[in-house]
């Protein structure tokens, strides 16, 4: 159950159309905690169970002024084999209100031990006016397949799953060089002869590594509880499980 419960959903798609150019990152100021931002990074982290993370974005600039983002990230386990993948295509515009400042619609495609499923999201900035205070809105609707590992533990031979997700961030920076600590409440409902429910809570604290703020650290913590059951009712095939992770992340932008 580890497997499904660390996922996170995302994806993306090749963009034409567009005259596009790399985003300068140097011109503007790096703020990882804003859910928003597009940027061209490098990161690796590591799990508190040995599993490893290895991810990259590129950011664009479009001429009509709005902001995309393509994102490729894959895990191992402990074992050094393949845990599952993320492509992910993001683009942002500014809205300019006061309130809502920015934001983000997304094409995600994710691939795990459990399931492989494609999903349409948006994201959204939310000022508070209260000084270091900032939220950010998220849901998403999915279609896609559980794996054959899955549907054989679930005794099931439809695999067809469609959902949604949503999550809401509470996001705090109490100083001038960017630290930065979120709490998240996050549920994943998926659909189907086999009806996945998951709600999960991460904490989240990262700070710069260096003096441009270039280089980032961050520590998070997730909980999670998933249970699965056998849509026609059958409980003999029903399964639950609690996962708590800590991984550290090291972040370089470019």
């Amino acid at each position: 159950m580890n497997k499904f419960t660390k996922t996170a959903l995302a994806t993306t798609l090749l963009v034409s159309g567009f005259n596009t150019a790399i985003a300068e990152e140097s011109e503007k100021t790096v703020d990882p905690s804003d859910l928003t931002a597009v940027n061209t990074t490098a990161s690796f982290g590591m799990a508190g169970n040995g599993d490893a993370t290895l991810s990259g974005s590129l950011g664009f600039a479009l001429k009509n002024g709005q902001m995309a983002m393509t994102t490729l990230e894959g895990s191992l386990d402990k074992d050094g084999k393949y845990s599952d993948s993320r492509l992910q295509y993001f683009h942002v515009f500014n809205i300019g209100n006061a309130v809502v400042p920015k934001a983000g619609v997304s094409l995600d495609i994710i691939d795990n031990q459990a399931f492989t499923t494609a999903a349409v999201g948006a994201v959204a900035m939310f000022n508070p006016d209260v000084e270091n205070l900032v939220f950010f809105g998220r849901a998403a609707v999915l279609g896609g397949g559980y794996s054959d590992f899955t549907a054989d533990i679930m005794g099931e031979s439809n695999t067809d799953i469609v959902g949604g997700m949503a999550a809401f961030y509470a996001v705090w920076k109490p100083g001038a060089d960017g630290t930065y600590f979120w709490i998240s409440p996050e549920f994943t409902y998926l659909d189907g002869d086999i009806e996945t429910m998951v709600p999960k809570v991460t904490l989240t604290a990262g700070t710069p590594l260096s003096a441009d703020a270039k280089h980032w650290g961050q520590i998070m913590l997730e909980s999670s509880d998933t249970t699965m059951k056998d849509s026609r009712g059958n409980k003999n095939h029903d399964l639950s499980g609690t996962d708590t992770v800590i991984t550290a992340t090291y972040k370089v932008y470019f």
